[in-house]
């Protein structure tokens, strides 16, 4: 049987007993209701994963000893760098949780034109969400090693502040080229994908002079959460560790 993976946000080692915190205890024995003696494994986003033992519990507290040490990497070969226009709640929540199920290593949230109403009061609010669902992911899809996730900014800040690079893509109706006569190895890959209605023409050729190339997928337009996942994929599958 497939053992309960979990992140920790502490220092790991083998023998060491640790008392998790209420919100993972919660969720080991409310959520998943795992009883004393259970192995679990624990993660800690540094590298490799932990065999631990469910010692004692309380009603809210949960006492686990590690007890074994797995030097396991299921990180891509390939650089994937997300840069996602801010999109609705749930559709932006979608995106990131599917990022992280198709190893991408960063994610850059960027405010469009076409973004929703971002509420600058509650960005940190929105920021510690989206980092629940990267752990979350993680803890489903096998890796042990948390993507970088940035702090929201402008979509104009970001171009200016990266340095022009190679392999950086931007997704357009308009776009005439496609992904495998641009890219030719496996070298770090950029992708800039709009939210709803995607990006304006404006901030498409702001983007073509920052070094990105205008791409087109297919003859559909597509969805932003599809868009980037579908880029993310074909991605992973030319140059990275899908296929």
């Amino acid at each position: 049987m497939r053992l309960s993976r979990l992140f920790v946000d502490m220092p790991l080692k083998v023998g060491q007993e640790i008392i998790l915190p209420n919100e993972s205890a919660h969720y080991l024995l409310n959520v998943l209701r795992l009883r004393q003696g259970t192995s679990v494994i624990l993660f800690n986003g540094q590298s490799g994963e932990y065999t631990a033992r469910l010692l004692a519990t309380s009603k809210k507290n949960a006492q686990l000893q590690v007890l074994e040490y797995k030097a396991i990497e299921r990180e891509s070969t390939l650089q994937l760098t997300l840069v996602q226009a801010i999109s609705r709640p749930e559709r932006m929540d979608y995106t990131i949780q599917k990022a992280v199920e198709l190893g991408v290593q960063r994610i850059i949230p960027v405010i469009t034109e076409r973004s929703p109403p971002l509420d600058k009061t509650k960005i940190s609010k929105r920021e510690q969400h989206w980092r629940k669902i990267i752990i979350s992911a993680s803890e489903q899809c096998g890796r042990n090693r948390l993507l970088l996730l940035n702090k929201v900014l402008p979509l104009t800040a970001w171009l200016v502040a990266e340095p022009p690079r190679e392999n950086c893509i931007v997704l357009s109706p308009t776009g005439k080229k496609h992904l495998p006569t641009i890219i030719k190895s496996a070298e770090p890959i950029t992708a800039l994908i709009g939210a709803e209605g995607g990006l304006s023409e404006a901030e498409i050729q702001l983007a073509i002079r920052a070094n990105y190339q205008d791409i087109r997928l297919g003859s559909r337009i597509l969805r932003t959460e599809t868009a980037a996942i579908t880029v993310l994929a074909v991605c992973q599958a030319l140059w990275g560790d899908l296929l």
